[in-house]
């Protein structure tokens, strides 16, 4: 926190650290902001307030980390820069998903976004996947992939091997199709601990994440969240009449989505591929969730345009 008591939006403080971490009087007051943030959780968490504590914690949880891997702390917080001023959504997404590739070591990967009308996960931005992989993916409503699984928990998931993992059985055939055998999914909050998304990297052979790498990309998920609240709600689209075609849209394209992963499903059934109960409610689902939103763009088209049009969480809340 800053001297006002805010959490700024980029917390960056350290960026010089891995030139300066041997300079023993830095050291100290990265200790001391350490010390400062664990007593303010000991304190806050004696009054109850519970969710402020592990926020403390957390920002002490960050001192740390930036005494102890400098290194790491520096290639963070250049990735976390190139997000800086990058207005378009498009431009945004893509450049998060580059820095996230870039700290967890893969050569694929996908981001996700929250539908706000369904709740499903839904592709914006990939890298290094096919059609296949796309369709079958395209909205995520289940916790047995690795993405579904950090969504529903809003926490950090791994799957050391998806040959092996339970879980992820029904998902099996479609990760050999596409050639990964583990994946890291990180959820994407926003600074009011809301889920936005989730971003995930993938790997060609069985992988568990050093610890190191992991909080990497746990913090990371923080930035990109924080990133993405404040330019996917807000204005250069939210202008009269702009927000109005957009939401229809993304109502449409949200139709489309669920209606490709539907039959990604479907062809699955009739490959005799996976847990075909399994594959059958999903099916069923993404083609109601489909009806369901080319229904709202079919009514949004039909309404009068809104000159001061909501956010999209405020959309969700109703």
């Amino acid at each position: 926190m800053n001297s006002a008591g805010e959490d700024p939006q980029w917390p960056e403080p350290f960026p010089w650290i891995a030139e300066t971490s041997r300079d023993w009087g830095f050291r100290k007051l990265l200790e001391r902001t350490e010390a400062m943030h664990r007593g303010a959780a000991t304190r806050l968490r004696g009054m109850g307030s519970e969710d402020l504590a592990l926020r403390a914690e957390q920002f002490a949880a960050w001192a740390r980390f930036d005494l102890d891997e400098p290194r790491a702390a520096r290639r963070l917080y250049a990735a976390a820069k190139e997000l800086r001023g990058l207005s378009r959504p498009g431009l945004l997404l893509s450049k998060a998903l580059e820095g996230a590739l870039s700290l967890g070591g893969a050569d694929r990967g996908n981001l996700q976004l929250v539908n706000p009308a369904t709740g499903s996960l839904v592709i914006v931005a990939e890298h290094g996947f096919g059609a296949e992989f796309l369709e079958y993916f395209a909205a995520v409503d289940d916790d047995r992939s690795a993405c579904g699984r950090a969504a529903k928990r809003q926490a950090q998931t791994v799957i050391v091997d998806v040959m092996t993992d339970p879980g992820f059985a029904p998902h099996r055939a479609i990760a050999e199709a596409s050639g990964f055998r583990a994946v890291l999914s990180t959820p994407l909050i926003d600074g009011g601990s809301r889920l936005v998304g989730v971003i995930s990297t993938h790997y060609r052979r069985p992988h568990y994440p050093l610890r190191r790498d992991r909080q990497i990309m746990e913090r990371y998920g923080e930035f990109v969240g924080r990133a993405m609240a404040g330019r996917l709600t807000a204005a250069p689209d939210a202008r009269a009449g702009h927000g109005h075609g957009a939401a229809v849209k993304a109502f449409g394209c949200a139709a489309r989505a669920h209606h490709h992963a539907a039959e990604a499903h479907e062809r699955s059934i009739r490959s005799g591929v996976g847990d075909l109960a399994e594959h059958r409610r999903r099916a069923e689902f993404h083609r109601a969730a489909a009806e369901a939103d080319r229904q709202r763009a079919e009514d949004l088209e039909t309404q009068p345009m809104n000159p001061q049009p909501r956010p999209l969480d405020e959309q969700a809340s109703h």
